[in-house]
């Protein structure tokens, strides 16, 4: 039986990948809703987060949008050339979008300028350590796991679960009103951008985690994925929570 994976589906449909992948999705599906549900989005959803903790949002995610570019770098240097085919979609994922990530941390400070939050306060204001804790799972998971591992911790569950609840807060569309029609273009950029650019990006990690680890991988290989997602998950409701 051959045991590699290339997809022939549809990018966007999960019967498009291997059954075991699904699987950790489904055991996962429960986490990400916690933060699509949280109470932080709810409220910016319903333009009642008040000013502290929009302030707070904004600082205590900053880590992870400044360092979002060097997670994919660093997944970048696990890849040699003449690799498999797994590496070679990795290198061409990695190598489009890393520029795009640089420049979407102007976009949060143009957003976190709305709120009353200078570039100077991104980097300086002091956090809740618990803050912390999602940029540093991101860093290790970038820097020492397996590639495989890491652009499902980072590129799969960070980015997907990001574009869907910025989807729920433009779909709702009354935070996005709640600025001055002066400022509103640019203060929600990064909002709108990420509830459409990113719409296929997740998609494209999990094609890569498929291609990498084939159609019948090790337990410990799922069970590693799965783990990865599941931290990822969790450490992003507890920067919420951090909000609170």
């Amino acid at each position: 039986m051959d045991i590699t994976f290339q997809r022939t589906g549809n990018l966007k449909e999960i019967a498009s990948y291997p059954a075991w992948l699904g699987e950790v999705l489904d055991d996962t599906a429960d986490l990400k809703q916690r933060i699509v549900n949280h109470p932080v989005i709810a409220a910016m959803s319903e333009a009642r987060l008040e000013e502290q903790q929009a302030q707070a949002f904004l600082i205590n995610g900053w880590p992870v949008v400044e360092q979002f570019p060097q997670y994919m770098a660093m997944n970048l240097q696990k890849l040699r050339y003449g690799g498999s085919r797994g590496h070679e979609l990795a290198r061409r994922y990695l190598t489009r979008n890393i520029r795009v990530e640089q420049r979407h941390a102007e976009y949060w400070t143009d957003w976190a300028a709305a709120h009353g939050v200078s570039e100077r306060a991104l980097m300086m204001q002091s956090r809740p350590s618990a803050a912390y804790s999602l940029s540093h799972w991101c860093w290790k998971s970038s820097n020492a796991d397996p590639l495989a591992v890491s652009i499902a911790a980072t590129n799969y569950a960070i980015e997907g679960v990001t574009g869907e609840w910025t989807s729920l807060v433009c779909g709702a569309g009354k935070y996005t009103a709640s600025f001055p029609e002066s400022v509103r273009q640019k203060a929600t950029y990064w909002l709108r951008l990420h509830a459409h650019y990113d719409d296929e990006h997740p998609w494209e990690a999990l094609e890569i985690v498929a291609t990498l680890l084939g159609r019948d991988p090790q337990r410990s290989e799922i069970e590693a994925v799965r783990q990865a997602i599941q931290m990822s998950f969790e450490y992003y409701k507890v920067s919420l929570d951090c909000c609170l």
